[in-house]
């Protein structure tokens, strides 16, 4: 599920079922010990030093749908695997790179088995897990080949209000709401204005946006965060629309 190569060649230096520590809570900062469960490498001896790393994400059929660029990673230990049969652990460093998405390695082994085949299977996870979501759909978004743009020819998207519950969770909304499941239209306002204008009315007409239960959402998500994305929708020539509940 995970390879790291050389940068520039993409010469690999080691695959990996399983990557431990990398994927940390945003408080601690820093990653420590790096496991890299399965290893295809076993050095002879240790520490060995790899310069200009990038740790790829693989789905099941061996593509590639995600990455990170490490730079600099260190093997510190070697040791027999105590989940892989007969296969070989590495203790890694990462000089203390590491990634703020906490829930992003268990989401990554959802995704490698096929991205999702229906809209909202983030709701299903917990509210604190929804940016680590967001952060595998852009990721695996623009690793496989897609644009910031709108590929659907819906002229009207809808978005259920009453299931955000921060910011995060707008934006997958709104990326399966324009692009379909695990579809990605923006993480920010800048990016999602970036989405809207390679959008733009010379590609196709402005969709119309329903928002159902609009208060609900802005009372769990906020006034602040949900007007920069209105104001974006709006400069771009989104008619936004809010039925009353019930």
């Amino acid at each position: 599920m995970y390879r790291f190569v050389e940068d520039e060649t993409e010469r690999e230096i080691l695959t990996a079922t399983d990557v431990r520590g990398f994927f940390v809570e945003p408080s601690l900062g820093e990653s420590q010990t790096i496991t890299a469960v399965g290893s295809s490498l076993r050095p002879a001896r240790v520490p060995v030093l790899f310069e200009d790393v990038e740790l790829q994400v693989r789905d099941v059929r061996g593509h590639e749908i995600g990455g990170y660029y490490i730079g600099r990673v260190e093997v510190t230990d070697v040791r027999d695997s105590v989940s892989v049969p007969g296969g070989t652990d590495l203790a890694l460093s990462f000089f203390g790179y590491g990634s703020p998405y906490p829930y992003a390695r268990e989401i990554w082994q959802t995704w490698a088995q096929g991205p999702p085949a229906e809209s909202g299977m983030w709701k299903k996870l917990p509210p604190e897990a929804h940016d680590s979501w967001l952060h595998v759909v852009q990721s695996a978004w623009f690793r496989t080949g897609h644009l910031a743009k709108r590929y659907g020819d819906a002229t009207t998207c809808e978005i259920a209000g009453a299931d955000l519950a921060d910011i995060a969770g707008f934006y997958c909304e709104l990326g399966e709401a324009v692009n379909g499941p695990g579809g990605y239209f923006g993480s920010n306002p800048n990016a999602l204005g970036d989405c809207l204008s390679n959008s733009g009315a010379r590609r196709r007409p402005p969709f119309r946006l329903v928002w159902r239960d609009f208060e609900t959402s802005r009372r769990n998500v906020g006034d602040e965060e949900l007007d920069d994305v209105i104001s974006v929708l709006r400069t771009y020539g989104i008619e936004i629309e809010y039925p009353p509940s019930g």
